[in-house]
């Protein structure tokens, strides 16, 4: 497979995408709550996880990570899959993707020049690539796959599948050097793959199973 990608034509299809799925709002929504401060290794499974949903709310990528580390030890096959879809969220967000996301939309609402500015955004995009915590990224794919396994109707949001998507992406570019126009080195083969598979297979699940995408198909075209 071929894995090319247009910093210019990513640039645009996420922020398309961040406008119109709220992840701008998410992306600088604070929400700070002392008891986040707690350890959560040491609380029981439900209260583990009311922790996991205030770490979401308050955007913190330390929260989320204490929250993620400490709940993903006690979700097995038995529990119900959206504790994975809610593990999956956290994950990317333990893995930095509202820093991305949030400097790249200022990005583009700050500079009415910058999104047609290729030099801009490959600067943009290249300075992101050592920002995410990529086993982060790794695990929240993992979480949304064992929802699948679980229920084969399960299927997550479209802004779930575009962070995950986005985060596998700069993994592949990250390995291959930089994002380039053209084929990725031989080096990011088997990561473009596993990015372009998962993108191929959320636009799927979203077809079959919730009525349709908008923009998870749109992104996975970049990317053949």
């Amino acid at each position: 497979m071929n894995f090319r990608v247009s910093c210019w034509a990513l640039a645009g299809a996420l922020l398309v995408a961040l406008v119109a799925l709220g992840a701008c709002e998410q992306a600088f929504t604070t929400s700070p709550l002392s008891w986040l401060e707690r350890d959560p290794d040491n609380l029981s499974k439900e209260r583990q996880i009311r922790y996991a949903e205030a770490a979401l709310r308050s955007g913190s990528e330390r929260a989320a990570r204490k929250a993620y580390d400490a709940l993903s030890k006690n979700v097995d096959e038995k529990d119900d899959p959206e504790l994975n879809l809610l593990l999956a969220d956290l994950a990317m967000n333990a893995a930095g993707i509202s820093e991305v996301l949030s400097e790249l939309l200022t990005l583009a609402l700050g500079d009415d020049t910058s999104l047609g500015n290729s030099g801009d955004l490959h600067d943009a995009f290249g300075a992101k690539l050592d920002v995410l915590n990529y086993d982060y990224v790794l695990a929240a794919k993992e979480q949304i796959e064992a929802a699948h396994a679980k229920d084969e109707r399960f299927v997550a949001g479209e802004q779930s599948y575009l962070e995950i998507s986005l985060g596998l992406v700069l993994r592949a570019a990250g390995i291959a050097g930089g994002f380039l126009v053209g084929p990725l080195s031989d080096l990011a083969e088997v990561e473009a793959g596993e990015a372009a598979d998962f993108v191929d297979l959320a636009t799927d699940r979203l077809d079959d199973r919730s009525g349709g995408w908008k923009y998870v198909g749109d992104f996975g075209a970049i990317l053949s």
